[in-house]
Parts: C-alpha cells; structure tokens; sequence
C-alpha cells in the first residue's frame, strides 16, 4: 500500500466511507479541486470497500470498476490498492471493450446500423445535388457509397471483431471511435445488458469525470436508474478543470446521489492559493483551503508581468526569468537543462514562440496553419492521429540506445505485429532479424533528417510494420490500394501535405515538449501535474485561437455579442474556457507562481488585471520594471569595475 492509504482522512473523506458503508448503495458526486488529493479519495475509497465488502464481493464473482484517463493513472491507481484482483482499473476505451467485446451479434448489429447509417447521408447528399456541385465530389459520393455498400455486405460474414487503433470493418477491427459511439449505445438500448454489469460490477467509480465523453455518463447513469439502491455510481472530477471540448464537464446529480465536495489545497503555498482562489471565484464560487498545517504552509510568492505583444517575446520572456532568478526567492528560473529540477515549468497553448524557439516551428505551421480546426486542437494538447506513430515508435525507438535494446522489443510488440508468430510462419529469430535491419533503416532516416524524411520514416514503419498504422494514413499514402469507405476530408490532407515535407527533426523536440521532457509544456498537458516554479504565459495575439480569449477573461478586451449570447443563455463559452485553462495552470505551482501576460496595450491590460482583482496581492510589473532595475544593476558592475580598472 502507498502513502495515500495511510493518509489522514479528511471530512470527505469521512463521509464517503460513510456512504459506502449505507444500505442501500447510493450514487455520489465528489468535487475535488486542484491540490486536494482527489486520487488519495478515490483510492482510500477502493482500499475502504475491499476492507469491508472483499469477501461479499469474492462471494459473488463480482469487481469493482475504476475508469481512469491513462494507462498511466490506471497502473498508478491499482498499485495504490495492492494490485487488488477485486479492483478493475482501466482507461474508458479499454472498459467499454471489456464490456462488449462478448457479445459479437450486438457488435455486428450495429456496425451494420453504423454503416447504413453512413449510406443514408450519402444517398441524402446525393438527392441535394444541384447544377454547380463540382463533378470531383459526386465522384467522391459515388465512390464512398459503393465501398459502404460493400462493407455492408461483408459484415455478417465477419466471425470476430477486435480493437485496433482505427476502425477497418472489413477486417473486423473496430478503432477508438467505434467503441465510445457503440458501447454506450448499445447499453442504453439493452435492458438485459445494463443487468449484467450492475451484476459484475456493484461500484463503478469514474475518475476526471469532467473529462468523460456525454454518452459515457449517460449510458452509466441508465444502469444506475435500472439498478437503483443495488449499484454505486461514483464521479471523482472537478468542473473547474475540464478543458477538453468533448468532455462532458458538470455531472448533474439525479435526485437520491449525495454531492461531496472537498476543499482542501495540499499542493500550494499561500501566495499562490490566493491567486487560485481568485481564478476560480467567478465561476463556482468554491473557495480552497490549505490543507497544510499552518505553520507548514509556505509562504510562497506570485508575480504578475504585462509586456508589449511585439516580435521580441522570446527576449521579454527570457528578461522574465533572469529578473526572477534574481528576486525570487525561489532560486533559478531560468534553467533549460533537460530533467533539471532547477528553473522553472513555463506553460503555454503551443505557441509559435516555443516552436521557434525549439526547433518545431515547420511542424507547427503543418498543423496549426491548416483549416483543420480538430488537427490544430489535436497537435496542441498532444494527440493529433497523424502523430501517434512517432510519439508512440518512431521517436523511442530512435532514442533507444542499440537496435538490440529490450525497449524496442517491448515497443514493437506493444504497437506492432511485427514479431506476431500470427502473421508470419517465420521463426521469432528470423522476424527479429527483419525487424531490426528494418529499425536500423529508420534510424539512418532519424540521422539524416532533411525535407521530407517525416514521409520517408512513416512509409518504412508501414511497409515493414513496424506499426499498426491507422486506417487513414492508407487512405492518404495509399489511395488505390485502400478499402477506406470514405475520402479524407480536403483540409485533413492539406495538413498531412505539409507534415510530409517536414524535417523529422522537428518532431523529437515536439515530442519533449508535450512530454513534459523540457522548461516549456502544453497548458492542456499539464493537468495532473505540479510544479515548485511555474511561468504561465498569456498570449492571445501569437495564440491565434478562438476557444480561448485571456484578454477577455482579464477584461482587457470586450466581449462580443456572441460571447455575451453565450453567456446569458448558460452555455460554455470563451470566458469559461479560458478561466478553466488559466485554473488549471496556475494550480500547478507549488510554492511560486509567475504570470506573464503579452498586450497590445500593456497600460491598459496593466489596468484592467489590478482592477479584477485576479492578481491578488502580487504586484503588476511592466517591461519598465524589470529594465530599469536590470539597467541599475548593469550601471552598478559598470561602475564597480570603472573603480577597479
């Protein structure tokens, strides 16, 4: 057992064992914000139920259930319980494969209703055709149509379906997509289903709520409603930070479900939680406290800077955190060494800045310069289809240390079947023997780099399958030879177009960055993760991005008539967004906290921040500030050395 079972409980805590002790099971909400020890609740609440229900749950073949976001957190979590046979932990998409992938007819029924669906709104399309539609897309229609068609008809002849990366239903490979659109479904439209897994699993905890898809808590609340008093429903999250567009963010309660909410901080110091509090207070009004003895909480410090948005952001930035470094008391912040515990986390929404700056500045304009709004969102917050396969082989294969390294055996077989007895009658040593000569031919492309190589390494790991590529890079690569049903959409090749031609250089430092393996992160990646330093940096004019407005959220800028719409009518809107994202960051910080805020007019900006109120006790600093003192201390050594000489 770690640490968090032997944590002191708090009052949530408290009243959740409470509740998990009641008869009969009640559903509950539980409202942890950032620093409060969510995942200690979540795992003292499975240790607490193994503890008093075990042998009940033994007795009846039964689990219970915990969804988590990542691989990552799920192994996390079930090493926290002691790897508990009676815990099944698992990322959503893996749960609901796990649910499903027994029942082949109801699979196949709805790959068939997915797939006559998909005809229908063609045949639709076809029907609105008028004298100016362009004879290239009746031609796409015609050609989608009738490889809908045949799939159509190949589907009751399919004898088992798998999970795969992307979706290829000739081959009976169902893709991510598939299982979060089919499973939910068919648990909403099955009284008999909803019954079986009330009876395998009593508790279904779901942890990040907020960033669960809609139709996930939808078909779990209708086993709830079908089970009621006989299955525990249980939502760990915080609404303050869902930053995903698809995620379902506030659970709303039924009835009869207890809402437990869990104020405390454990993570920051009191300048920085002053600041958090501020962020949040316009939105739910919940007001963290320090969950550290008094005399335990640090002190802490908060800087707030408003430079001009000129061409000279990487300098300003850099003048930033040489001041820092000097009047902090903190220590560096300006450390770029890789796994360097010194300076500090600098977080932004993938900006043209940090792509300069480390070297990825093609590989963003491939997919931030596109009219491809799902790429651009996918590319910043890490998980953009057509990168996975550099993130997830190409790139750890390159940096392990030999082509004899045991990590790439591992990856391969995680990520390939490359070494799979299933797809070749070939001895293991002779497969291994391909797949290093094949590792050693991507390499010498890793070193050579150049224009264009990001093709020439994603064709080689395909042709010699070094990966389980999805679908649509066949589609893209290979346009005669693939059973795809539909064409890729004009801005989806657009930006594979320009990816193609990039230098695959630039994707390792694209890869560090997202990571988490340098000074600089993604504001999206970050959640979960804490920090002793962090920069955050607010940049709307570099950002180019519409979901998010810091100049709105701040007041620097007025909000437009659809903002305003949006807002009266209670729906998310820029203003929400932003103040989730900006919660998210700032919550990162441990002891100091430092935001930088680029302006057209820094006056004004300056202005409106201390009239929010968001800054709390922290000064507003301007790029006058920090030069005049840095020319004082440049006059200073001056002078001392003049004396000298």
């Amino acid at each position: 057992m770690t640490r968090r079972i032997h944590a002191p409980d708090t009052d949530a805590d408290s009243e959740l064992k409470e509740l998990l002790d009641a008869e009969p099971l009640q559903c509950f909400i539980m409202i942890a914000g950032a620093g409060s020890g969510k995942t200690t609740s979540l795992v003292k609440a499975l240790s607490h139920i193994v503890a008093k229900h075990g042998s009940r749950l033994s007795a009846r073949t039964q689990q219970v259930a915990c969804i988590t976001y990542t691989e990552v957190a799920a192994k996390e979590i079930h090493s926290d319980v002691g790897n508990s046979p009676l815990i099944f932990v698992s990322t959503i998409h893996s749960f609901l494969w796990s649910l499903i992938k027994g029942f082949h007819r109801d699979i196949s029924a709805w790959v068939q209703r997915h797939l006559e669906r998909e005809i229908q709104q063609i045949i639709e399309k076809q029907k609105s055709y008028s004298s100016r539609t362009k004879n290239t897309t009746i031609e796409k229609d015609l050609s989608s149509l009738h490889k809908l068609q045949s799939q159509l008809e190949i589907i009751p002849s399919i004898k088992k379906f798998s999970y795969g990366v992307g979706s290829d239903y000739t081959k009976g490979v169902l893709g991510h997509e598939d299982i979060i659109r089919m499973t939910p479904e068919v648990i909403k439209e099955s009284k008999l289903f909803r019954r079986i897994i009330a009876k395998k699993y009593p508790y279904i905890f779901v942890d990040e709520s907020q960033d669960t898809f809609p139709e996930v808590i939808e078909a779990l609340k209708s086993i709830g409603t079908q089970a009621k008093n006989s299955v525990c429903l249980g939502f760990f999250g915080d609404p303050m930070q869902q930053i995903y567009q698809r995620s379902v963010g506030p659970i709303s309660p039924e009835p009869d479900w207890r809402t437990i909410e869990k104020p405390e901080n454990f993570r920051s110091s009191r300048r920085v939680l002053e600041v958090i509090n501020q962020v949040r207070f316009q939105a739910d009004g919940l007001v963290q406290i320090s969950g550290l003895d008094r005399e335990k909480q640090p002190e802490g410090e908060a800087f707030f800077f408003v430079l001009p948005a000129d061409c000279e952001r990487n300098s300003q930035l850099k003048r930033v955190r040489e001041w820092l470094s000097v009047h902090s008391t903190s220590g560096s912040w300006a450390s770029d060494t890789k796994g360097s515990a010194d300076g500090a986390k600098i977080l932004m929404i993938v900006h043209r800045m940090v792509a300069k700056e480390m070297g990825f500045e093609e590989l963003y304009k491939a997919f931030h310069d596109s009219n491809s709004k799902s790429l651009k969102l996918g590319f910043e917050e890490g998980s953009a289809w057509p990168l996975r396969p550099f993130r997830e082989v190409i790139i750890p294969i390159s940096n392990a240390v030999s082509i004899k390294s045991p990590s790439i055996i591992r990856i391969l077989r995680q990520h390939s079947t490359v070494l799979s007895s299933d797809v070749t009658h070939q001895s293991f040593k002779d497969r291994l023997a391909i797949a290093r000569e094949a590792v050693l031919r991507l390499r010498r492309i890793m070193d050579s780099g150049g224009p264009g190589s990001v093709r020439n390494a994603l064709e080689l790991v395909i042709q010699e399958g070094l990966v389980s590529a999805d679908p649509r890079f066949h589609s893209y690569l290979y346009p005669d030879e693939t059973d795809e049903p539909t064409a890729l959409p004009s801005t989806t090749v657009e930006v594979l177009d320009s990816f193609m031609a990039c230098d695959i250089a630039e994707v390792r430092p694209y890869c560090e960055y997202i990571d988490e393996q340098s000074p600089y992160s993604t504001q999206h990646g970050t959640k979960g993760a804490e920090f002793p330093k962090v920069i955050v940096v607010l940049d709307d004019m570099e950002a180019n991005y519409s979901l998010y407005s810091y100049e709105k959220l701040l007041g620097i800028r007025e909000l437009s008539d659809t903002d305003i719409k949006n807002v009266d009518s209670g729906k998310d809107s820029v203003l929400g967004r932003t103040r989730r994202l900006f919660y998210v960051c700032v919550s990162r910080a441990i002891n100091s906290l430092a935001v930088v805020i680029f302006a057209s007019d820094p006056a004004v900006a300056k202005t409106a921040i201390e009239q929010s109120g968001i800054s709390a006790e922290a000064k507003v600093l301007t790029i006058d500030d920090i030069a005049d003192e840095n020319s004082q201390q440049q006059g200073a050594v001056q002078f001392f050395q003049n004396r000298m000489d």
